[in-house]
């Protein structure tokens, strides 16, 4: 009997296993923007990775997302919450292989993931630069973007691109829709310019700064809906202990007359029975007024 239960709980735990990587699996990417802006606020590339998650996920969802290890740290893990303002996300990193693998746990499906890649290659004018990715989610559209840097000329890509565009902030971009990428697929894009000088787009084109999203220090007066929640919840609960202290009062108020009917009603018979006269002699009740005794006829006494 022993043998038998311990061959069940290995049995279960064996059962265990693939359904955590099933629901691992099971979040999926509804849209993925990856932005590439070489030499942009410093003199490397800036990636920016804006994630959108199924509306199928269920969360808080647990994710894993690779970022090349040469970028170390990543500039910023972020959500955006109900209010719309984005909202630093506590994570894990840990190495494995070529990348970088960030642990988190995210309450909501937009996802903002910076990083700075330093392997810019420049040899005298020219300019080189290979992006990767390597995702464990299904992705349903990937889209990709990269910024000409200011001054760089003649862009060209390994990999086709589509036709250049002036953006608002006076830059030139490259785009292209990469459509469907299936779970742990591995993708390229390898540019190339050419550039003289070491001016950094932000210094001349117009003001658009990498994504800084709030944190304790920084959400000072403006609050996420997490943190408001248990207040509202709290003034809610505030609000139903004030109506029911006045409904409770109000009740009082209207049974608080028959109690003093009841209780004047007890007085007065307690001193009509205090004023009754009785005979001395025979020990007959008489009444209000009598002076003699109406049963044996003996004058009765005053009562002192």
């Amino acid at each position: 009997m022993h043998r038998f239960k311990i061959i069940a709980i290995v049995f279960l735990l064996f059962l265990s296993s693939p359904f955590s990587t099933q629901a691992q699996s099971e979040i999926t990417i509804d849209q993925m923007q990856v932005k590439i802006w070489p030499e942009y606020d410093q003199p490397t590339v800036l990636v920016i990775n804006n994630f959108f998650l199924s509306g199928d996920v269920k969360f808080p969802a647990r994710m894993n997302i690779n970022i090349p290890v040469a970028a170390g740290t990543p500039h910023s893990v972020a959500v955006r919450e109900l209010d719309g303002q984005l909202y630093l996300l506590d994570y894990e990193m840990t190495t494995v292989g070529e990348w970088n693998q960030l642990t988190f746990t995210t309450p909501f499906a937009e996802l903002w993931i910076e990083y700075y890649d330093p392997t810019l290659t420049i040899n005298e004018d020219i300019r080189t630069f290979e992006f990767q990715w390597m995702g464990e989610y299904f992705v349903k559209s990937l889209s990709l973007e990269v910024q000409q840097p200011v001054s760089a000329s003649n862009m060209t890509f390994k990999e086709s691109m589509g036709v250049a565009r002036v953006g608002n902030d006076g830059l030139t971009y490259f785009s292209r829709d990469v459509g469907e990428l299936k779970a742990n697929t591995k993708i390229s894009l390898n540019l190339q310019y050419f550039k003289n000088n070491n001016t950094l787009s932000s210094s001349v084109a117009i003001p658009v700064q990498p994504v800084t999203p709030l944190n304790d220090e920084t959400s000072q007066g403006k609050t996420s809906f997490t943190q408001v929640l248990p207040f509202i919840i709290a003034g809610i609960g505030l609000v139903l202990l004030v109506f029911g202290m006045f409904w409770f009062m109000s009740r009082q108020k209207e049974n608080l007359p028959a109690s003093r009917n009841r209780h004047s009603t007890s007085r007065r018979v307690s001193r009509q029975e205090s004023d009754s006269i009785f005979c001395h002699r025979c020990g007959r009740r008489a009444d209000s007024g009598d002076v003699f005794c109406r049963a044996c006829g003996t004058r009765l006494k005053a009562e002192e």
